[in-house]
């Protein structure tokens, strides 16, 4: 049986219980009345007190570009109604001058006052905090147990530390790991069952690097492809000397480069969706192409409805002696062009990235009042600003907070001396009724980021993965794969003949052109007569069962009838170390004999040794293509003799 968390029940507790809550309702009503007094604890405690009991759980605004608040909160809900015992869950961003240790949860207990379980969960880091009001744990430190576990997971995300939480507090073995201080309790982060983290993939958007990785991927392929088909174009036509119909040319390296592109544009679509990047939640971004050009609106809701009350708001999670502020407050009201402030605490994963003066827009576009708003944010001592109906002469607002991370610091120091001059420091803006809010540059990036929005390819799908890959990495794979074919190719012609098949397919193709040409061809045509006689043989040898050498002179003749017809042919003899390759531009002697023979240009250019006669298949035995043993050979289809169609018809009878 897992360990179970057991409610303290009572009459002590209950009475504590109300006596503590019949006293906030005193400080309910200062609250209205000073907005400025309301610090982290106090505001968490009320969303937390807004929450349904025993139920509650708040994801902080703060969170509203990483997450879509309401799920999250509804999936982390799930996740610890597992432990059947109350629950109050605080998840935030990592901010530990926010949130100090335990003391920021203990004040947040005090002030809710109901028993159960007190979480907070910083989004992306192995900090958990837990205090048990009215509850027993299994263990004494449940939060170190936990973080253990939890820094086993890269950034982990709130869910996976609320699911591991929860795992953690129900296993049965917890209490045996608590008494061994030197063994951890590890934990499968596939789960039992397998679970879902599987390891992302090459093309998976949310992977960093996946584009680029994409991109290498689609230029290899795609450059290896181009160079492999511009080599087999250019071999082909230097072997065989055909025509441009019989081999392929332009159109296979322009088929290439198709399918290059398609698979660029595939590996660019699939990974297209990596634009927002790991800190942006697809489901928050899709309102960013309109305005105000923020993912969520709740804290800028809440901020406007607090300047309904004074013009300086001031974020409840910022930190720092607020003594003062009121009298900020009211020198802002008291400037002639109207000053709207927020002093704020931004953090990357909000509603605005983080950027001052896209919460200030936000804030100009949702009020729409004509003045100045401004945004300071504590974190890093930027000011943002956004203007309606004014325009700016002068240079705004130097703003010098202390540092966020000394809580010494703004403990002592009082945050009304930082803005001491905030409200004289926008004397030179005018009023001019044309000013509208201009869009900063941080909106337009978000907004090429939107999914509303189409867009290309991920950061470094170009420059750092397609183009080098398809003008280095592929083109360099393309020609050593082609070497390889090559010298293969090479090699298995000295032991390998060519199969009847592809002879087949080959010499019935070029005899239909043999014919459909003399069909055309003029009564008075030059060399008719010939083309018509070796037709007559290609067509004879072509009939009954051809064997390999019978196919291969069918295809000889009928080139050679074909380029009398046009007029091309120059020497009637044919490469008879390859007939393929077409004419004889001399002679010479193939390997391992001494008789020289017709050979073409490029046979003439190879050493000797390299000169390997093509050899066929005849029945059983492998033999060269020139065997005397064949009419074929002999007459070296006949260009050394007479070749007429009864020879081979009675060549044929004969085998």
């Amino acid at each position: 049986m897992p360990p179970t968390l057991i409610p303290r029940s009572g009459r002590l507790s209950i009475i504590a219980s109300c006596v503590f809550l019949a006293l906030l309702t005193g400080p309910s009503d200062a609250r209205a009345e000073a907005p400025h007094d309301i610090g982290p604890a106090e505001h968490v405690a009320d969303l937390l007190i807004a929450e349904p009991a025993g139920e509650a759980v708040v994801i902080g605004d703060m969170l509203a570009g990483t997450h879509d608040l309401e799920d999250t909160a509804e999936h982390v809900r799930d996740l610890f109604s597992a432990l059947d015992v109350p629950f109050h869950v605080y998840a935030s961003p990592s901010m530990p001058y926010s949130y100090e240790g335990r003391e920021f949860l203990s004040e947040v207990a005090d002030r809710v006052g109901a028993d159960g379980l007190y979480v907070h969960i910083a989004d992306g880091s192995s900090m958990v905090r837990t205090v048990a009001m009215g509850v027993d744990t299994p263990v004494e430190d449940v939060d170190g147990f936990v973080g253990a576990r939890v820094r086993d997971e890269e950034r982990p995300s709130i869910e996976t530390i609320a699911e591991i939480y929860v795992e953690t507090l129900l296993d049965p073995a917890l209490e045996e790991w608590a008494g061994n201080p030197w063994y951890g309790p590890p934990r499968d982060p596939l789960g039992e069952e397998g679970g879902d983290r599987a390891p992302s993939g090459l093309l998976d958007p949310d992977r960093p690097g996946a584009s680029a990785d994409a991109g290498l991927l689609a230029g290899t392929v795609g450059g290896a492809l181009i160079v492999s088909a511009v080599v087999r174009v250019r071999v082909l036509r230097r072997r065989y000397r055909a025509s441009r119909e019989d081999l392929p040319g332009t159109g296979a390296v322009v088929g290439a480069v198709a399918v290059a592109a398609v698979i660029a544009v595939g590996a660019g679509a699939a990974t297209s969706g990596d634009a927002p990047g790991w800190s942006e939640n697809p489901a928050s971004v899709r309102g960013l192409s309109s305005p105000p050009h923020v993912t969520s609106t709740e804290r800028i809701d809440r901020i406007v409805d607090g300047w309904d009350d004074t013009p300086l708001y001031v974020d409840p999670h910022v930190p720092g002696d607020r003594a003062g502020l009121a009298r900020i407050g009211a020198e802002l009201g008291e400037t002639e062009i109207p000053v709207r402030a927020a002093l704020m605490v931004q953090h990357g994963s909000d509603e605005s990235a983080g950027v001052p003066d896209v919460l200030a827009y936000a804030l100009a576009h949702t009020y729409g009042e004509e003045g100045v708003y401004v945004v300071l944010d504590v974190t890093g001592g930027r000011v943002g600003t956004a203007l309606v109906g004014a325009r700016s002469t002068g240079e705004g607002f130097d703003w010098s907070p202390p540092s966020p991370n000394d809580p010494v610091v703004w403990e002592r120091t009082a945050l009304a001396e930082s803005l001491h001059g905030l409200a004289d420091a926008f004397g030179g803006v005018v009023l001019d009724p044309t000013v509208e809010p201009s869009v900063p540059p941080e909106v337009e990036e978000r907004i090429a980021r939107s999914p509303d929005v189409p867009r290309g390819p991920g950061p470094g799908f170009l420059f750092a993965g397609l183009l080098p890959g398809l003008l280095v990495v592929g083109p360099l794979l393309g020609a050593a794969l082609s070497a390889v074919h090559l010298f293969g190719t090479r090699l298995a012609r000295r032991t390998v003949p060519i199969r009847g098949r592809r002879l087949r397919a080959q010499a019935v193709r070029e005899a239909r052109r043999m014919l459909e040409e003399l069909e055309r061809a003029p009564n008075r045509t030059p060399g008719l007569s010939e083309a018509t006689a070796e037709a007559d043989v290609a067509l004879a040898a072509l009939r009954g069962r051809p064997d390999d050498l019978d196919l291969l002179g069918v295809i000889v003749l009928a080139r050679r009838a074909r380029e009398r017809l046009s007029g091309a042919l120059s020497r009637p003899s044919v490469c008879m170390l390859d007939p393929l390759h077409g004419p004889a531009e001399g002679r010479g002697r193939p390997r391992h004999t001494r008789e020289r023979i017709p050979l073409c240009a490029e046979c003439l250019r190879i050493r000797e040794e390299e000169r390997v006669p093509l050899r066929l298949r005849l029945g059983m035995r492998i033999v060269f293509h020139g065997t005397a043993e064949r009419v074929w050979g002999r007459t070296w289809y006949g260009t050394r003799g007479v070749l007429e169609r009864h020879m081979v018809e009675e060549e044929r009878v004969a085998r």
